[in-house]
């Protein structure tokens, strides 16, 4: 526990959303503190969508980038790859910010990129970000599972 604080306090960022959920009473996150150059915090929840809880993570860094990162979806068949792809790509061109891909392993994830420097982290603009991610699954969740399962 001791190296994990050492790890979270070494990323002010990563601190600073730890600070948040205290003080806003949000115990929905687990938190991992890898042992990496860039002292990388991943704060692990879920997000619900039609029934379905999906695994997702904050991944906080040093660097500039924060990522909140969904698993949509895992195992999808080898034979729906070529579809799948373009139908994420037109996701992607139609959704500015959530960035779609298929995973080597056929798993398909969602991310959302936030650019920030310590000192404009902005731990409400992520509880934003998630509140935006729920509001977009709501409207194409079934679409996606539509096209991993087929509509032939």
């Amino acid at each position: 526990m001791a190296e994990e604080q050492q790890g979270v306090a070494a990323n002010v960022k990563a601190l600073d959303f730890q600070e948040f959920l205290m003080q806003n009473n949000i115990s929905v996150f687990s938190t991992e503190t890898l042992e990496d150059e860039y002292n990388t915090v991943i704060f692990r929840s879920r997000i619900e969508t039609h029934g379905q809880i999906l695994p997702m993570a904050i991944i906080i860094d040093m660097s500039i980038f924060t990522v909140i990162r969904t698993q949509i979806v895992t195992g999808v068949d080898r034979a729906r790859w070529p579809q799948l792809k373009d139908y994420l790509n037109s996701l992607n061109r139609r959704f500015k910010i959530f960035k779609y891909y298929l995973r080597d392993d056929g798993t398909i994830i969602l991310d959302v990129c936030l650019p920030y420097v310590d000192e404009s982290f902005d731990s409400k603009m992520i509880q934003l970000m998630l509140s935006v991610i729920v509001q977009h699954l709501e409207a194409v969740y079934q679409d996606i599972m539509a096209e991993v399962w087929g509509k032939d």
